[in-house]
């Protein structure tokens, strides 16, 4: 009788730890998917933000009596990378709606990270280079009247701000990816 009860009690443990380990992996698909949904989201409003920074670059550019030459270079700039940021979302877009299996979904993470890797390098250069172009146009006028400082303040400003940036989206990604191998991990387990 009580290796019968043992049995039972063995079977209703067994049956317990099955249930747990699906709704802790259902919980980690949830969350998974609400910080990639979180991640999207963000991605709309920079998306978004970038649009509505070109009218007021232009008005800010006419405004303060700046050349054609400079404001419609920089407006195409812009307008390029919200090319590209508009296929990474696109990209993370499809990470979020993959219902298919977990690998998948680490294909689509994976192509989106390499891309987010370029679009974040070039983003880099496009800032070193910008600042450098202005400051080589402009450096006769502000050495002249002794502002030196403005035009390295302003790309050091410029580039702190970049790797600031570079770094949070670096680490949201790596936070993205390090869920997925988790949830891989599960699986696997």
């Amino acid at each position: 009788m009580e290796l019968e009860e043992m049995k039972q009690r063995w079977s209703l443990l067994s049956e317990r730890l099955e249930r747990s380990e699906v709704l802790r992996r259902r919980d980690m698909e949830c969350l998974f998917r609400r910080r990639a949904g979180s991640y999207l989201h963000y991605m709309w409003f920079v998306e978004l933000s970038g649009f509505a920074a070109l009218p007021l670059i232009v008005a800010i550019g006419k405004y303060r009596g700046v050349a054609d030459s400079v404001i419609w270079p920089l407006v195409g700039i812009v307008l390029c990378f919200a090319a590209l940021w508009t296929w990474a979302l696109y990209l993370m877009s499809r990470v979020v709606g993959c219902r298919g299996s977990l690998v998948e979904v680490e294909t689509r993470m994976t192509r989106f990270t390499l891309f987010m890797r370029i679009y974040l390098f070039l983003a880099v250069l496009f800032v070193i280079l910008l600042p450098t172009v202005m400051v080589v146009r402009a450096a006769d006028y502000y050495t002249a009247h002794g502002m030196w400082w403005i035009v390295a303040g302003s790309c050091g400003l410029a580039l702190a701000l970049c790797f600031a940036v570079v770094g949070w989206e670096r680490n949201r990604i790596r936070e993205l990816r390090r869920r997925l191998r988790d949830l891989r991990e599960f699986r696997d387990a």
